[in-house]
């Protein structure tokens, strides 16, 4: 018996200590999983310098593990003389919320970007909790959502071109053909000019039926590296040869319901677009492949339907970035910010992925673009299931 009270007093807790540990670990938890939950980035920081708690938003912006921004603290994401420093100092000293608007932001690995920031002290003053607004950043994704209706349209729109157009246009090539048999030399010049706008328009009118047209999705659980894997390969080995391309993979992500073709098709469209922003760039172009499980990301689509989508395939470049005059309209057709495109890329991508029922969205300033793939996970069991657009 005696050595049963000397263990019990060499422990040093009583029941009542016990629970009260049990009470702040619990309640420390749901903090953090509060923390977690806001799509906004979100710090945790005591003492100004160490860094307690980082969310997924925050991990996401900062392009960096929640173990390396524990472990570098405040100076390993901003620089001294960050204007983060006086906020968290103030907000300390005073223990009241401290609020700035159109604050520059920098840090090595994910650029310059212009936000709101604020700083507030915890309860019991053991930290500082700073949420960050970046401004400018892309449009929600329930915004997105509603682009689906435009999709669909331009897909009727192809497909009443490919009808209406094409006839006709065959009937004026074949009339400006006869025409180059009895053509002056000097009326030589024009009637070739009919001929080659008319194979132009045919071309174009080819693309737009290519957007309009319905293939089925033989849907089946994706292996989503692996596909990247095919992607980064292509990069590589091709038209990123001349980029540092990272891969930041979480190896805990679930398979995606989808095609598997159709999804490489997308990713390889992506990575493609993020190699061309940063072709000229002059300090060491870079492009990443990155995923991440986002726990409680759910949108609300037009019908009222609510949808998980917690597979998250992101593309990053450190670019040139994507002009405001077309941040609002990029995923329309023919806008594009570059000379040669045609503009259908990125709709395509767009129409892709939302029969897959995801939703694809951006966020881009100079220095740092990020396009972000969202998928539900996986919950196929049998053989593949044959499903068309809507």
């Amino acid at each position: 018996m005696e050595s049963l009270n000397t263990t019990k007093v060499s422990v040093g807790f009583d029941a009542s200590q016990i629970k009260a540990r049990q009470t702040v670990d619990r309640e420390g938890q749901i903090a953090a999983a509060f923390l977690d939950a806001l799509p906004l980035p979100a710090l945790g920081v005591k003492d100004g310098t160490e860094i307690i708690l980082a969310n997924g938003a925050a991990q996401d912006l900062f392009l960096k593990s929640i173990r390396s921004i524990k472990t570098n603290g405040i100076l390993g994401l901003f620089s001294q003389d960050s204007p983060i420093h006086d906020l968290l100092e103030r907000a300390r000293v005073t223990s009241s919320p401290v609020s700035a608007r159109d604050m520059k932001l920098g840090g090595a690995g994910f650029g310059d970007f212009m936000c709101d920031i604020t700083a507030s002290p915890s309860e019991d003053g053991s930290f500082v909790a700073v949420v960050l607004r970046p401004r400018g950043r892309g449009r929600d994704l329930s915004e997105r959502m509603q682009d689906m209706a435009g999709a669909r349209s331009m897909a009727a729109l192809g497909r009443t071109l490919a009808h209406e157009v094409k006839n006709p246009l065959a009937g004026i090539r074949g009339a400006a053909q006869l025409l180059l048999r009895d053509a002056d030399p000097g009326e030589l010049e024009l009637v070739n000019l009919i001929v080659e706008e008319t194979d132009r328009v045919r071309r174009l009118i080819d693309r737009m039926e290519s957007f309009g047209a319905d293939p089925p999705i033989e849907f089946a659980s994706v292996n989503v590296h692996a596909a990247l894997e095919r992607v980064a390969a292509l990069a590589e080995n091709g038209f990123a040869r001349d980029h540092v391309v990272k891969r930041l993979f979480d190896p805990s992500l679930p398979e995606a319901l989808g095609d598997e073709d159709q999804l490489i098709q997308v990713f390889l469209n992506l990575a493609k677009n993020a190699a061309e922003a940063t072709h000229t760039h002059q300090g060491g172009a870079e492009i990443i492949l990155a995923t991440a499980y986002r726990h409680g990301v759910r949108i609300r689509t037009a019908s009222g339907e609510t949808r998980d989508l917690p597979l998250e395939i992101a593309f990053y470049d450190n670019g040139r970035g994507v002009s405001d005059d077309v941040k609002d309209c990029l995923f329309e057709p023919f806008v594009s910010t570059k000379p040669s495109s045609g503009g259908l890329g990125l709709p395509l991508v767009q129409k892709i992925v939302n029969a897959h029922g995801g939703v694809v969205d951006f966020e881009s300033e100079p220095g740092r673009t990020v396009f972000r793939v969202r998928l539900p996970v996986s919950t196929q069991r049998a053989g593949p299931l044959t499903a068309h657009y809507p």
